[in-house]
């Protein structure tokens, strides 16, 4: 039989009582760690963004920018299943009314300035909008607010210039960041920081008084706060010998790897430049093809253009990519090894026409156009599909409908009466990218894009305690 010395049992009590202690500080935090996940079961490991889920459309704004040299009208319509209807015309200072019915296009009364276009209910999704004008063929059409765009290929010198319009349909005040890019990287431009745009009101920006340099440019329009619609006017003046002329350069909604900029208008005279941004961190490296009815292919003797980190690079288009491209092309595809934004600039018989890389387009769309000899141009397939081109006058009357076969590597052209200012575009089992190719006096390209036709609402989840 063992026996306990004298106070034994009192020092076990003591050590008894200090493991506890130790023990309860390690377990209370588990435990209500423990407590607050029985709590929140659904509360996942870590807190992330959520996509925002789609909700139909009640109301819905474009823009149509300002006049070129005198006032003229904007033309309205609405891709809205047998929609009919009356919207809202704001130009800043008085507003307005106008009738749309789908399948027709309305004319409004001469303006000089921008003019918010606005429709509720049924005529909110599908809105469309144009303006076009000008002494040679111009066209825009009327951009819906977007809080991210591109435009490249901008000029801020004597022969080349740019002028960026930000029009806010909102009553409140919306400011945007604007970052220009150059040869050499990222132009510091402290007046185009935090640019404030009142409600209900535009800003001009000609860029080259804001920064007068030489040389191609390319800007990214960042919304950072309300609703802002951004358009460029490009004015190219041959000086001392020569014409002037002006179009408006289409947003690229992202950077891509692929950019197909359909359109090239013909010409003897004809004087090209590719301009490419490359917003990222590392030198790009772009190959390019030309795209044509039966394939899209790399003409022998044209090397690889190489872009530097934050830097816009430009090439002349000569050689053998201008003999390529003036034997039947439909547009040039710039691949790329990082995402970039690029346009093609032409001038012809001294006329600008501009061509931008679509977004791609997987649903029915639809664009306004001038009257004009006039070529729908489809490229971009992803698998084996059709498109479907159906051509409309302002009245609403079907001009003529054509199916045609679209394929990878390879491009698609489809003529459209001259009477034609509504262009219905119905892809099949594939997205594409497509634009129109105007003549007249001159030439204009007017990209299609996806049609708004419904509301985003952002995820909103609970936050962290």
């Amino acid at each position: 039989m063992s026996h306990s010395a004298p106070g034994s049992r009192s020092q076990q009590r003591r050590r008894v009582e200090v493991n506890a202690t130790t023990v309860l500080a390690v377990l209370l935090p588990l435990l209500t760690l423990a407590a607050l996940v029985l709590v929140r079961p659904e509360a996942p490991a870590t807190v992330g963004a959520r996509p925002p889920t789609l909700t139909s459309l009640s109301t819905a704004s474009v823009v149509c920018p300002s006049a070129l040299d005198a006032a003229s009208p904007v033309l309205l319509s609405t891709a809205a299943a047998k929609a009919a209807g009356r919207v809202t015309l704001d130009d800043g200072a008085d507003t307005s009314s106008a009738k749309l019915a789908e399948g027709e296009v309305t004319s409004t009364d001469a303006v000089d300035g921008p003019v918010a276009v606005t429709g509720e209910d049924a005529l909110a999704p599908g809105l469309l909008g144009a303006r076009f004008g000008g002494a040679r063929l111009a066209a825009s059409s009327c951009p819906p607010p977007a809080p991210d765009q591109w435009f490249t290929a901008v000029g801020a010198g004597a022969r080349h210039s740019s002028t960026l319009e930000l029009v806010n349909p909102d009553t409140g005040p919306a400011i945007a960041d604007i970052t220009v890019y150059r040869r050499v990287g990222i132009l510091d431009v402290p007046r185009l920081r935090g640019v404030s745009v009142p409600g209900r009101s535009s800003v001009r920006l000609d860029l080259g008084a804001v920064s007068p340099r030489r040389g191609e440019l390319a800007i990214h329009v960042v919304t950072s706060r309300g609703r802002l619609s951004a358009t460029v006017l490009d004015t190219y003046d041959e000086l001392g010998a020569g014409s002037s002329s002006q179009d408006w350069l289409a947003a690229q909604v992202e950077p891509s790897t692929v950019n197909e900029l359909l359109g090239v208008p013909t010409g003897r005279d004809a004087q090209r430049m590719l301009v490419v941004a490359n917003p990222g961190d590392s030198e790009v490296r772009a190959t390019l093809k030309v795209i044509t009815a039966k394939s899209t292919f790399a003409p022998e003797g044209v090397d690889e253009l190489r872009i530097r980190p934050g830097a816009v690079e430009r090439l002349p288009v000569t050689g053998p990519l201008a003999d390529a491209l003036a034997k039947d092309a439909l547009g040039l595809q710039v691949t790329t090894t990082a995402p970039v934004t690029a346009t093609l600039r032409s001038f012809v018989g001294g006329d600008l026409a501009l061509a931008v890389a679509p977004a791609p387009v997987e649903d029915e769309t639809r664009v306004i156009v001038p009257e004009g000899d006039k070529q729908v141009l489809v490229s971009g397939a992803t698998s084996t599909g059709a498109v479907t081109v159906v051509a409309r006058s302002a009245s609403g009357e079907e001009l003529a409908r054509t199916r045609a076969e679209v394929r990878p590597g390879q491009g698609v052209a489809v003529d459209v009466p001259a009477k034609a200012v509504l262009v219905e575009l119905v892809p099949e089992r594939t997205p594409v990218v497509a634009a129109v190719l105007v003549r007249g006096n001159g030439a204009t390209v007017v990209p299609f894009r996806p049609l708004v036709l419904n509301g985003l609402v952002p995820e909103v989840g609970p936050g962290l305690p």
